[in-house]
């Protein structure tokens, strides 16, 4: 059995993080939203796995009204790595949040009596003015004071001591779906979401801010009533929809790589990896990949993915380990030991798209992209602007 080992200065596994791709696809979509309407990069779950120290210094660069995350926690690591625009916390508010909110820059959102009064009682005590948004719910059927009970609710926080309301938001469901019915429920909660706005305005308030658009929507609907937007998925080069494509140009911003560690000859009926679910029924050529399941390259994708070697398509075979995948490369000239090796993202002519990986585990780029782990180190290039 040939057997050809050669050590890489450090693991060959990483995902590089293309700076250009995010700032391109943002300059994109504040084009989409159009004058007027300010777009909130989403930057929780780190950055979608991006990396959101990094992801938010290169979009603070060039200008943004703030950021939007899921955690009070998720706002002290950007505070703490120097972001000095407000940070949005879409998710719910915990008591012992409350120290975090003291050190500003950081916005709640509010949703219920009991939060509300928590957060200004906090703010008594402090002897601060804690800026606030609250959540509609408008169909998403989550987190979201009810629209019926809205107008009720947006007074009670307005009267509340130690609050300044600053903002309103709702979220679609079916934006991303371009069905009838979607457009439609898309209408609706665009309806209710609107009377919200012109009811508050009946009060004679400030100016606030108010945003209902997703990627999705921000892309496909032109909302008047809204002076905001958020972009999630979109901001990391995903289509959220594959019938977007031609409405906006957007770049991939991640690609994940390993490399070749080993190569070695499976001759026929010998078997590789657990479960001996794969036997070669001919000679074949055997790579080694020092990336596995603890990387988040899902072990789903057993039998059923591929890489990219010397720009080829190479299947992967037997079940993918904690550690270690093997794929067939066979078929390719001139592979080598330190070959690089992609398994998401493009090589010469060939490219796998996350949407790919994703419909091949039955499931959305959102969770391929969250799915890589720390132990996939992650590699930031065309940080400087120079597009």
């Amino acid at each position: 059995m040939g057997l050809k080992l050669s050590m890489f200065s450090q693991r060959p596994t990483r995902a590089e993080i293309d700076l250009a791709a995010l700032r391109h696809n943002y300059a994109a979509l504040k084009s989409c939203a159009g004058a007027g309407v300010e777009v909130i990069p989403v930057v929780k779950a780190d950055a979608y796995g991006h990396g959101a120290p990094a992801v938010a210094a290169a979009l603070a660069a060039v200008g943004v009204p703030g950021f939007a995350v899921a955690t009070v926690s998720e706002a002290k690591a950007l505070k703490d790595a120097g972001i000095k625009d407000n940070i949005l916390i879409l998710g719910a508010l915990y008591k012992d949040d409350l120290p975090q909110l003291a050190r500003g820059g950081i916005v709640p959102v509010l949703w219920d009596r009991e939060s509300a009064q928590c957060l200004s009682q906090f703010a008594r005590q402090r002897q601060l003015t804690l800026a606030v948004q609250i959540k509609i719910d408008t169909g998403m059927g989550r987190a979201g004071v009810a629209e019926s009970d809205a107008l009720d609710f947006i007074a009670m926080v307005k009267a509340l001591p130690g609050l300044q309301l600053v903002g309103l938001l709702s979220h679609l469901a079916v934006a991303d779906g371009d069905a009838d019915w979607q457009r439609a429920y898309t209408g609706q909660q665009a309806q209710r979401f609107a009377e919200v706005c012109a009811g508050v305005a009946s009060f004679g308030s400030q100016a606030l801010d108010r945003h209902l658009a997703n990627s999705a929507a921000l892309v496909r609907y032109k909302f008047p009533f809204c002076n905001q937007a958020r972009a999630g998925i979109a901001l990391y080069g995903s289509y959220p929809d594959e019938g977007l494509r031609d409405k906006i140009d957007l770049r991939p911003v991640m690609t994940v790589k390993s490399g070749i560690v080993l190569l070695k000859s499976l001759q026929p009926g010998q078997s590789v990896s657990y479960g001996c679910t794969y036997t070669a029924r001919e000679k074949i050529t055997l790579a080694l990949l020092p990336i596995g399941y603890a990387d988040g390259l899902r072990r789903a994708l057993s039998g059923r993915g591929v890489v990219l070697v010397r720009g080829r398509r190479a299947p992967l075979v037997g079940r993918i380990c904690m550690d270690w995948t093997m794929a067939d490369v066979t078929a390719i000239a001139g592979v080598r030991v330190g070959d690089e090796v992609v398994l998401m993202g493009a090589q010469g002519e060939q490219a796998i798209r996350a949407e790919e990986l994703a419909a091949t585990l039955d499931t959305i780029s959102y969770e391929v992209f969250c799915g890589w782990s720390s132990r996939v180190r992650r590699q930031y290039i065309n940080a400087a602007k120079q597009e």
